[in-house]
C-alpha cells in the first residue's frame, strides 16, 4: 500500500501539475509486477505503465532518474538500494531513504512536496550529464555499506574487537 499511494500522490499532485506541463520532453516510466488494476488501466499522457519486467538493472538502466515518491512505511528500500548499487540517480522522499544514509545532492535526490520535485528535477535538468557523478557516488555508497561482503568483515572485525577486549576469568570452580 505505501507505494501505491506514493505512486498516486506523485502523478496527482507531481506530475500532473507540475512536472508534465514544465517539462514536455519528459515521459514518466512505471514498472511492477503485482500492479492494481488502477494502474494496470492507467491511462495519462506520458505515463508508461510496463507491469513485469524481465530486468529490473535493464529498465532502470534505460531511464534518466529513479523516482521513489514513498511518504510512509518503515523497513529497507530494497528497490532504492538495487537503483543505487547500478548507478542510477534517486529521487525519493526522507521516509524513502530511511534507513539509507546517503546525502542530497551527493548519492541521491531528497524531495518531500510536490515543489520540491518540481526543483529536484529542475536541478538535474540543468546539470544534464553531471547527475551521473551523483549516480557513481551511489554506487560507491552501496558497495560500501550495503554490499554483503562489506557488511560480513566489518561484522566479524567487530566480533574480533569485543574478543580482544573481552576479560578472560580464571577463578571458575567446576
Amino acid at each position: 500500500m505505501p507505494n501505491q499511494d506514493g505512486l498516486k500522490w506523485f502523478l496527482e499532485e507531481v506530475w500532473e501539475p507540475l512536472l508534465a506541463p514544465n517539462f514536455p520532453e519528459m515521459t514518466f516510466h512505471i514498472a511492477g509486477r503485482t500492479a492494481p488494476a488502477w494502474l494496470r488501466n492507467l491511462q495519462k499522457e506520458r505515463v508508461v505503465f510496463h507491469g513485469e519486467v524481465d530486468s529490473a538493472a535493464d529498465f532502470l538502466n534505460r531511464h534518466a532518474i529513479m523516482v521513489v515518491p514513498l511518504l510512509s512505511g518503515g523497513g529497507m528500500r530494497a528497490k532504492i538500494l538495487e537503483g543505487m548499487a547500478v548507478g542510477k540517480v534517486v529521487l525519493s522522499t526522507r521516509i524513502g531513504m530511511e534507513g539509507i544514509a546517503a546525502q542530497n545532492r551527493r548519492e541521491c535526490l531528497l524531495a518531500d512536496s510536490p515543489e520540491d520535485f518540481l526543483s529536484a528535477v529542475r536541478w538535474c535538468v540543468e546539470r544534464g550529464p553531471e547527475i551521473v557523478d551523483i549516480g557513481r557516488r551511489a554506487q560507491v555508497f552501496c558497495s560500501e555499506n550495503f554490499d554483503n561482503v562489506q557488511v560480513a568483515k566489518r561484522l566479524l572485525d567487530t566480533y574480533r574487537n569485543l574478543v580482544n577486549e573481552r576479560p578472560v576469568l580464571m577463578d571458575a570452580k567446576w
